[in-house]
């Protein structure tokens, strides 16, 4: 099959695009062709064939004409219009869409008979902000297409003019029924699938399919003993709840439980205070930005690992690269979280926000290194159960095969 993959970066900016290059390495081993439309960036990935991009759009409030993108890009329309000229496309797959390409192309392709199915890695269909949080909290008011409520919590960069801007994209989407064409929603957590459904989209259209990583190019990293150090890793923002980690340090009495931090954002200033503050400059050290192979190593050597947000979290890839490497995690017992974690046999689970419950379980694993043993050791089957490629793949083909009629997944691509 042609299958065309539509995402608005194409560089490793966070877990969206984790997600899309191993599923477009996934389909290109199971022998589909795949092209890929996407934006211009100098960061992206090598580019080679069958790949197409638009001008990424550069968010200012100043510029009226990339406001206009975010109802109807015409440039994308235009690139896709080259794209099925070029090819026989059986299948189109988004993902994150939202701005730089508008939901307007999902109309253009049920237009052209091409089938949708989009996974949705965030809440930007039913939240302008993407996240469900505002102001330092978890927030459903926009739930049932109450968009308005964006305007008056000025949920988008504190400001009431960017909040109206998103807030008249999502009525845009909402008044046009764009998310109405896409035929098959995939979301990796049934937290997302339940959010979907309070806001009108029909159950059968909903296929939960986990995220998952190639076991093939997984390695596991043998870099020695654990050292005696906790960890997080990823994105410094005030959502990924690292404010409360840092907290839970203080209530820690063994100095000998470090935390290492590894990741960039606009909270590292804040963080670096904080700690400072709370006069733990000698148990927790940022590392910054660390690369895939660094990232790996740190959790190899770790004991474990924690994920301490206070929002809803779909399905984070920090835990399954954690037990990927047979470790443990601690998350926070809210949104998609809970549903990877097993609490007490592939890691624990704690209130969000709540640093002392926090301290508790990291001081129990910490005391009882047999836990964290025997809990690596379920982390690791769990993965190999529920995580990898190859049960990924099959559960994607039913979708495929379901669009595609009497076309069969798993036949060579047609030439165009």
């Amino acid at each position: 099959m042609k299958i065309l993959l539509i995402n608005k970066f194409y560089y490793l900016k966070g877990g969206t695009e984790k997600h899309f290059f191993e599923l477009k390495d996934v389909l290109e081993k199971n022998g589909h062709e795949v092209i890929v439309l996407s934006t211009q960036n100098d960061k992206n990935n090598f580019s080679g064939k069958n790949e197409y991009f638009i001008p990424e759009t550069k968010m200012h409030l100043s510029n009226f004409l990339n406001g206009l993108n975010l109802f109807y890009n015409f440039r994308a329309i235009k690139e896709l219009k080259k794209i099925i000229a070029e090819h026989n496309i059986d299948v189109a797959h988004l993902h994150n869409v939202g701005h730089h390409f508008s939901p307007a192309i999902i109309k253009f392709l049920k237009k052209k008979n091409i089938p949708v199915v989009m996974t949705v890695h965030d809440y930007k269909i039913v939240c302008p902000n993407y996240k469900l949080f505002n102001q330092g909290k978890t927030c459903e008011k926009c739930q049932g297409g109450k968009f308005y409520h964006c305007l008056a919590g000025k949920c988008v960069k504190n400001s009431h003019l960017a909040s109206l801007v998103l807030m008249l994209e999502s009525y845009w989407a909402k008044w046009k029924k764009y998310y109405d064409y896409v035929d098959y929603f995939i979301v990796p957590s049934q937290f997302m699938k339940m959010q979907l459904m309070k806001n009108g989209i029909e159950k059968n259209k909903i296929k939960y399919l986990p995220n998952f990583l190639d076991e093939e190019k997984l390695e596991k990293n043998e870099s020695g003993e654990m050292e005696k150090y906790i960890l997080f890793f990823g994105r410094l923002s005030q959502e990924k709840g690292i404010s409360v980690l840092i907290e839970a340090m203080r209530y820690i009495k063994n100095e000998n439980i470090k935390l290492k931090i590894a990741g960039d954002g606009e909270e590292l200033f804040n963080l670096k205070k904080q700690a400072e503050k709370l006069k733990l400059e000698n148990q927790v050290e940022f590392l910054g930005y660390q690369n895939k192979e660094q990232v790996k190593k740190l959790i190899a050597n770790s004991q474990f690992v924690v994920v301490p947000s206070v929002w809803y979290e779909n399905a984070p890839y920090s835990v399954l690269e954690s037990f990927s490497q047979a470790k443990p995690v601690i998350g926070s017992r809210i949104g998609g979280i809970e549903e990877i974690i097993i609490d007490g046999k592939t890691g624990l689970l704690f209130n969000p926000g709540n640093a002392k419950d926090l301290a508790e379980k990291i001081n129990f694993l910490w005391k009882n290194p047999q836990e964290i043993y025997q809990m690596g050791s379920e982390t690791s089957e769990f993965f190999k159960e529920k995580f990898g490629s190859k049960k990924y793949y099959q559960g994607l083909e039913k979708i495929y095969s379901k669009l595609s009629g009497s076309k069969n997944i798993d036949k060579k691509p047609s030439k165009c």
